[in-house]
């Protein structure tokens, strides 16, 4: 699986490598990058980046399928750890799709795939993934996530109130502004609410599969452990 090559951002170069290779004797946790501007994206950054401490992972692999080449110095400046990725010919998400058998085509994919894609020396260990279509229903079900949002502190002072007010809104209204749709995020970037479910709540609503992801967090320590018992 991943036979080919991918560009990788090694002392300020962009180095070629063999991604099935690069993968072999390690513990690597993969993940596309997408949307890495926005506030949500770089905080749920920021908890991928935290497994690096308390797992020791080997590497966080960020995948970008695009020729875009300030990602790689964007994400350098505030995750260093993070290694940054480039899939030019995009074969990464092209054979993703067909293991995972995606019905979406391959252009959304490359716009709105998020997932966790862990490998253990080379082996496909888990596999989570953000849904692309029904986003309010598989959101509602999440019932401590939604509980956590309406009982945690806003940062910026909000009332839980307005924010439940927002939400509540915003699922009435789904048809018309889905928030999980591009003109429905920039709505949200000049409402007031609409700013604090970005900056303060927002990997919780637009990474509710991937954020605090006990399932995938189960199989580190688990991996971890192992290390630990062959070392002694």
């Amino acid at each position: 699986m991943f036979d080919f090559d991918v560009e990788i951002l090694h002392n300020n170069e962009l180095v070629p490598v063999n991604l099935s290779n690069h993968l072999k004797n390690k513990t690597v946790l993969m993940c596309p990058a997408i949307n890495n501007m926005a506030y949500p994206t770089l905080d749920y950054y920021k908890y991928i980046d935290s497994l690096l401490d308390l797992y020791k992972i080997d590497e966080i692999l960020l995948i970008n399928p695009t020729d875009d080449l300030f990602f790689h110095m964007h994400i350098s400046s505030h995750f260093p750890r993070l290694v940054t990725v480039t899939d030019r010919q995009q074969n990464y998400i092209r054979e993703l799709k067909q293991h995972k058998k995606m019905q979406e085509s391959h252009e959304e994919l490359v716009k709105k795939w998020a997932f966790q894609l862990l490998f253990i020396n080379g082996v496909e260990k888990g596999f989570w993934q953000q849904p692309l279509s029904n986003q309010w229903h598989y959101f509602l079900r999440k019932k401590e996530t939604i509980k956590s949002i309406l009982q945690k502190k806003s940062e910026y002072n909000t009332p839980r109130a307005e924010i439940a007010k927002v939400l509540k809104n915003l699922h009435e209204t789904q048809k018309k502004s889905n928030i999980y749709d591009l003109v429905c995020f920039n709505w949200l970037k000049v409402n007031t609410g609409g700013l604090t479910i970005l900056k303060d709540l927002g990997p919780l609503i637009y990474y509710f599969n991937l954020f605090n992801n006990k399932e995938l967090e189960a199989k580190l320590v688990l991996q971890k452990n192992n290390r630990h018992k062959y070392q002694v």
